[in-house]
């Protein structure tokens, strides 16, 4: 079967692919800290705002908004594909409360907490004590309709929240529930399935087509501006195309052969987008809930430039990434290889920290009498200085720290980058 023959040869690739995938999430997330360091001269609610705001920021967000998440979820996708090469399905639950539900009540509890006070000193004449704070943000509900999100704010103070962890809520949450479709996708009759789906994909208009699910809910369900502008299950669909990916070459070759095309396709769609947004005296928040000709299209265009930029994204990334020659993979490590390494075991913790570390700072830097180029320049680079430090000489070096970010034991010293 061909499916078979396409697993043999990526065996013979698996380093350089999983190297590869490391690289991707890990520019993702440090991505994130430009982004949401540009959240703070937008337009948009954030929690401390730089005045006036800036409309080129508010491009910058939009585009990036529109393949960012989308892009991790993927990327997340794929990972489950090489998670469970070497995993029970048991195993593998295990080490999803490990790495994603550990991180999360303990980010949530910890991390969250001093945005959320700080946007209220920023926003408001709020004048409690972080200690006396901390009581009113741990005031919290459950909420069964809210799937996944089962624990929410409690009226009528309404501070509790998970902030950028939403993330890690819905990527638990998902990779739980597909569990036993993608189990069923290892067995042969379910990689028949994959066969006879990828197989398929012998033209631009089919992996243009794979968008229409993603195109159906966010259009059906509406779009959540909390989530990074998209419908919460659309990410589920995006969990499960990343395994579809990572599990057959075809699926990647296609990506390959048409990223041009997805790019420039995904442009003229975001133009769609922004032409109906300019045109509109509604904010957007209206037009991502609203079942309007112009909301609807606006939802349907977005998703599929979203779509077609992540696929432009990765098809891009597999032909422009090349496996060292065996010599030299037998070398010793370069700089590059160790500074990669040492990003790659870090970008949870990152993600976990960054946006506090930039809340906080930003409260600050705003009240600066220098141009807003020069906060933001400043914003991002002290950030991204201080997230390392706290990473490097509070987080990866004691067991303790380590399991509550979710990394893995360490198997070296602690000293060792």
């Amino acid at each position: 079967m061909t499916h078979e023959i396409d697993s043999v040869a990526q065996d013979t690739m698996k380093p350089e692919r999983r190297r590869d995938l490391d690289l991707m999430r890990t520019f993702v997330v440090v991505g994130l800290v430009f982004f949401h360091s540009a959240r703070v001269f937008d337009s948009g609610s954030f929690y401390v705002k730089n005045q006036p705001p800036s409309e080129l920021v508010d491009v910058f967000i939009g585009i990036a908004s529109a393949w960012g998440m989308p892009l991790l979820f993927v990327i997340s996708g794929m990972g489950i594909w090489y998670s469970l090469r070497s995993r029970t399905a048991g195993t593998f639950a295990v080490e999803r409360i490990r790495r994603l539900l550990v991180p999360l009540v303990f980010g949530t509890l910890v991390i969250v907490p001093p945005q959320v006070w700080t946007d209220l000193r920023a926003n408001s004449a709020y004048d409690k004590s972080y200690l006396e704070f901390l009581p009113d943000f741990l005031d919290f509900d459950l909420n069964l309709t809210g799937f996944p999100f089962l624990v929410g704010e409690s009226p009528p103070l309404n501070l509790f929240q998970t902030a950028h962890l939403w993330f890690l809520v819905l990527l638990f949450a998902f990779s739980l529930m597909l569990l036993p479709l993608i189990w069923y996708l290892r067995r042969p009759s379910g990689l028949r399935l994959i066969d006879g789906l990828t197989g398929n994909l012998t033209s631009f208009w089919m992996i243009v087509a794979a968008g229409v699910p993603l195109a159906i809910l966010d259009a059906g369900l509406g779009e959540e501006l909390g989530l990074a502008g998209w419908n919460r299950y659309s990410y589920a669909v995006l969990i499960l195309y990343g395994y579809v990916v990572a599990s057959d070459r075809s699926f990647g070759a296609a990506l390959r052969r048409y990223w041009k095309k997805a790019l420039l396709a995904g442009t003229l769609a975001f133009g769609v987008v922004a032409a109906l947004i300019l045109g509109s005296t509604r904010d957007v928040g209206v037009l991502m809930v609203e079942y309007d000709a112009a909301s609807i299209v606006m939802r349907v265009a977005k998703a599929f430039s979203g779509w077609l930029w992540v696929v432009a994204i990765l098809g891009f990334a597999a032909g422009s990434g090349k496996p060292r020659p065996r010599s030299k993979a037998l070398s010793a490590p370069t700089m590059m290889d160790r500074v990669s390494s040492y990003l790659s075991e870090a970008v949870l913790p990152i993600y976990v920290l960054h946006q506090t570390v930039i809340v906080v700072l930003a409260f600050y830097i705003v009240e600066w009498e220098v141009n807003a180029l020069v906060k933001y320049l400043a914003l991002v680079a002290v950030s991204f200085a201080i997230i390392v430090a706290v990473y490097d000489l509070a987080v990866r070096r004691a067991p303790l720290t380590r399991f509550l970010f979710g990394m893995k034991p360490s198997r070296r010293p602690a000293t060792d980058t």
